[in-house]
C-alpha cells in the first residue's frame, strides 16, 4: 500500500513535497500536467509487480501483429514480444549486413569466375595448343576442354618431380617415342682402348744406353763370375806390365783380348736399344691405325643409328692422335738421343686425357642407347615415362611469368572471394542463431484463454457493438495471439480495429488481471491512468461501469480499516471523472480523496480537493474552476485565454449574435474607469468567433494587473445580464 506519492526531485511538480493517498483517489488534470510522470513515481516508490497492477494505455497488454492478423495479448506474452523484437531488430541489421555481404560475394564470384576464364584462355591459347602442335595425342594424353585442361594443369602440382638431369627435350621425346614405335633395338658403340705398353715405354724413355751397357757388363761380369776382378783389377791392368793378382806379365795380345770382350757387349746392347725404339713406334702407329679403323665403324653405326644416338667423336679422335703423333716422335728422337733420359709422363698425361675424353663420349652415347633400348623392351612403360617427361615440361612451362601473372590474378580473386564468402556464412550462423533465440522466446508465449472468456463476457455486453477474440486453429507454434471475430461470425483485420477498440481490449484484460489479483487476497495497489482513449459511449459506460465496481470492492475489502485494496485513478476526462466520483459517494472524505491537476509556467501542481464547491461538475465549471486557479496563480496570459473561452461558452448558450462587440459598445465605452473600459473591449472583442488571430489572443497584458483583468470580466458579464452568473460562479472558486 502507498500512504503518499513522493514527488521530491521531479522537477515537472512545484510546491508537493508529496501528496497523501487514501484508499480510492480520483486525479483529475489536463494533458500534460503531469499524470503519467505521477505514475511512474507511484510504479517506482512501489516497485512490486505483484502488489501493483498499473494501466497506462494499451501498449502495456496487448499489441497487433499485421503478419498474423491478430493481437498478442497478456503482459508476459509482450515482454516476451518485446524481446523478439529487439532481436528482430538486430535480426534486421544483420539482414542488411547479410545481403550486403551477399552482394560483394556475388561481386567477387563474378570477378573470380571472369578471371579463371582469363586464365582457362590463355593457357589453352599458349600451353595446350603448343603441346597439342609439337606432340600426338597417344604420346601427350591430355584434350578435352578449356575447363577440364585447367583441372588437369592443377594436378601437375601433385605430381613427383622429374629432376632437371634426367629431364629431356621435346626433340628427345620426340625420336624416343619413334624408336619405341619403331621396335628396334640399338647397336652399342665399341671403345678405343690402344694396345701401347705404357710401362715398356716408361722405362725406355727414361733409361739411357750407358745405363744399359753398363747393365748388360754387369750381367755378363756376374755370369762369369768375374764381377770381384772387374771391380777391383782392372784399373791396374795394362799392357806389357805383369799382372797384380798373379804375377804374370801381361801382353798386348792378353790385354786386346779383354777389350774386344767388352766392347761386344757395348754393341750388342746399343743394337737391341735401337731396336726397342722401333718397337715402341711402331705400337704407337698400330694405335693410331687402328683409331683410324674405329672412328670409320663408328661413324658408320652413328648413320645407323639416326639422329639422338649418334657419336660424334671427330673431335676427340683428332686429339687421340695428335697426342699419339706427338708421342711417336718423342720416341722416335729417342735414338739420336740415346744417352739421355727423356720423360714423357705430359705426353702420356696428354694422351690419357684424350682417350678419357673420348670414352666419355661413347659412354654418353651408348647410356642413350641403353636406355632406348630399354625403352624399346618396356614400351608401354616407356611411353608412360614419356608421357611424364611431357608433363613435366607442362609444369614448367607454367611456371613462366605470363603463366604466373594469370594464376597469381585468380588467387587474388579467389582471395576476395574467400573472405567474402567467409562473412557471408558468418553472418548467416548469426541470423540463424538469432533465428534459434525468437523461435524459442515464441514457444514461451503462453495462452490467455481464461482472460479472452472473461473478455468475450464483457464484450458480448456491448450489444451491437459485439466483437470477440478468437484462438486461430493455426497459431504457427505461439500463443497468446488471438484474432477478432465480428458478429456476423466473420474475422476482421487488425488493421481496421480503432484506437478505441484496442484500448477498450487492452482495459478488459488489465480488468481481468485485478479481478484474479483481488481474488488472492493479497494486498494489491490498482493504478489506472487515463482508461477512456477515444472510446465510444458505449465503451466509455462499461470502463466507468468496472472501475466502479472496483470502487465498490474497495469499500467492502477495506471496511474493517485494514487497507488492502488501493485505488488510483487519474484521468483528463472531466465526464468520466464527474461520473467515476459520483459512485465514490463522497470524495472528500478520509477513504476517498480527490485532487486536481494544474500546468502554471513554474510547473504542475497538485490541490486537493476538500468538498463539492472546488471541485468541477462538467466542463463549463471546470473552466471558471482554472481561471480561478490562474487568478491566483497570477498567471495572467493563462487567465486572459480561459476567460475568452467562458465568454465564447456563455454568449453561445444565450445565442448572442457575432454582432456582440457592438450591441455593448456603448455602454463599454460610457464606463468611467479607462483601464477597465479598454480591458473590456478587448474581451469583447476576443470573444467574436471569427476574430481569434495570434496577435488576439497574445494580447500584451503587462500593463494590467490580474484584478484589472478581473473586474474588467466581471464588467462584461454585468453588461450581458450575467453578474450574479459571474458571481456563482467565480465566488464558488473562493474569492
Amino acid at each position: 500500500m502507498l500512504d503518499s506519492i513522493d514527488l521530491n526531485n521531479i522537477p515537472l511538480f512545484v510546491d508537493n513535497s508529496s501528496v497523501e493517498l487514501s484508499d480510492t483517489n480520483l486525479i483529475y488534470g489536463k494533458n500534460g500536467t503531469g499524470k503519467s510522470t505521477m505514475v511512474k513515481a507511484i510504479s517506482h516508490q512501489i516497485n512490486d509487480a505483484e502488489h501493483c497492477i498499473i494501466f497506462d494505455g494499451m501498449k502495456r497488454f496487448i499489441r497487433q501483429d499485421k503478419k498474423l492478423n491478430a493481437i498478442l495479448l497478456g503482459t508476459q506474452n509482450l515482454e516476451i514480444e518485446k524481446n523478439i523484437n529487439d532481436l528482430l531488430t538486430l535480426r534486421g541489421k544483420l539482414q542488411d549486413q547479410l545481403n550486403v555481404a551477399k552482394k560483394t560475394y556475388d561481386t567477387h564470384k563474378g570477378s573470380f569466375n571472369d578471371s579463371i576464364q582469363r586464365y582457362q584462355d590463355f593457357v589453352w591459347d599458349n600451353v595446350y595448343r603448343h603441346f597439342q602442335h609439337n606432340f600426338p595425342k597417344d604420346l601427350r594424353g591430355w584434350g578435352g576442354s578449356k575447363k577440364s585442361f585447367t583441372e588437369r594443369l592443377k594436378q601437375l602440382g601433385t605430381k613427383e618431380l622429374i629432376e632437371p638431369s634426367s629431364l629431356q627435350s621435346e626433340s628427345e621425346i620426340l625420336s624416343k617415342r619413334n624408336l619405341i614405335k619403331s621396335g628396334a633395338k640399338l647397336a652399342i658403340f665399341d671403345d678405343y682402348t690402344p694396345k701401347l705398353n705404357i710401362e715398356r715405354l716408361t722405362k725406355l724413355m727414361t733409361n739411357t744406353l750407358s745405363n744399359t751397357a753398363t747393365g748388360e757388363l754387369s750381367r755378363q761380369i756376374k755370369t762369369r763370375k768375374l764381377e770381384s776382378w772387374v771391380q777391383q783389377g782392372k784399373p791396374y791392368l795394362s799392357p806389357n806390365n805383369p799382372c797384380p793378382f798373379c804375377g804374370q806379365n801381361i801382353t798386348q795380345d792378353h790385354y786386346k783380348f779383354l777389350e774386344n770382350e767388352f766392347s761386344e757387349i757395348i754393341n750388342s746392347t746399343y743394337q737391341k736399344f735401337q731396336e726397342d725404339i722401333e718397337t715402341e713406334v711402331e705400337e704407337i702407329q698400330q694405335a693410331q691405325a687402328q683409331l683410324q679403323v674405329w672412328q670409320e665403324d663408328t661413324e658408320t653405326l652413328s648413320s645407323e643409328n639416326g639422329e639422338g644416338f649418334k657419336a660424334s667423336v671427330t673431335k676427340e679422335v683428332v686429339t687421340v692422335n695428335t697426342t699419339l703423333k706427338l708421342l711417336a716422335t718423342t720416341v722416335i728422337s729417342k735414338k739420336d738421343n740415346a744417352q739421355q733420359s727423356i720423360p714423357i709422363d705430359d705426353s702420356l698425361d696428354s694422351l690419357k686425357l684424350a682417350l678419357e675424353q673420348l670414352a666419355s663420349k661413347i659412354k654418353d652415347v651408348n647410356e642413350r642407347i641403353s636406355e632406348n633400348n630399354r625403352l624399346v623392351e618396356n614400351s608401354v612403360k616407356s611411353e608412360k615415362e614419356l608421357h611424364n617427361q611431357i608433363l613435366e615440361l607442362m609444369r614448367i612451362r607454367c611456371l613462366k611469368p605470363d603463366v604466373q601473372a594469370c594464376q597469381s590474378e585468380v588467387r587474388s580473386f579467389q582471395s576476395q572471394l574467400k573472405a567474402s564468402s567467409e562473412e557471408r556464412e558468418d553472418k548467416q550462423k548469426e541470423i540463424d542463431k538469432l533465428d534459434y533465440k525468437i523461435a524459442k522466446l515464441r514457444s514461451q508465449t503462453q495462452s490467455e484463454e481464461e482472460a479472452v472468456t472473461r473478455i468475450n463476457h464483457l464484450l458480448g455486453l456491448l450489444g451491437n457493438k459485439q466483437f470477440k477474440l478468437v484462438c486461430p486453429t493455426v497459431n504457427q507454434g505461439v500463443s497468446g495471439y488471438y484474432t477478432i471475430e465480428g458478429k456476423n461470425g466473420i474475422q476482421r483485420s487488425v488493421l481496421e480495429l480503432s484506437t478505441g477498440e484496442k484500448n477498450l481490449i487492452a482495459f478488459l484484460y488489465f480488468f481481468y488481471l485485478v479481478e484474479a489479483r483481488i481474488s488472492d487476497a493479497e494486498p494489491v495497489v490498482i493504478v489506472i491512468d487515463d482508461p477512456v482513449t477515444s472510446n465510444d459511449d458505449q465503451s466509455m459506460f462499461l470502463i466507468i461501469t468496472l472501475i466502479q465496481n472496483l470502487l465498490f470492492q474497495a469499500k467492502n475489502i477495506n471496511a474493517d480499516g485494514n487497507r488492502k485494496l488501493q485505488i488510483i485513478v487519474l484521468t483528463h476526462n472531466s465526464s468520466f471523472y464527474i461520473n467515476l466520483k459520483e459512485w465514490t459517494g463522497n470524495p472528500y472524505t478520509k477513504k476517498n480523496h480527490s485532487f486536481h491537476l494544474f500546468a502554471t509556467p513554474q510547473g504542475s501542481v497538485i490541490k486537493k480537493i476538500s468538498n463539492k464547491k472546488e471541485d468541477i461538475i462538467n466542463n463549463y465549471d471546470e473552466l471558471w474552476q482554472e481561471a480561478k486557479f490562474s487568478f491566483d496563480a497570477n498567471q495572467k496570459q493563462t487567465l486572459w485565454n480561459q476567460i475568452r473561452r467562458i465568454l465564447e461558452t456563455y454568449i453561445k448558450f444565450n445565442n448572442y449574435s457575432e454582432s456582440l462587440e457592438h450591441t455593448i459598445r456603448d455602454n463599454i465605452i460610457s464606463a468611467k474607469d479607462t483601464e477597465k473600459k479598454l480591458i473590456a473591449l478587448q474581451l469583447v472583442k476576443i470573444a467574436h468567433v471569427n476574430s481569434h488571430s495570434i496577435d488576439d489572443l497574445m494580447q500584451d497584458l503587462s500593463p494590467w494587473s490580474k484584478e484589472q483583468i478581473r473586474d474588467a470580466f466581471e464588467f462584461v458579464m454585468i453588461i450581458l445580464g450575467g453578474g450574479e452568473h459571474f458571481d456563482s460562479h467565480w465566488n464558488e472558486t473562493g474569492n
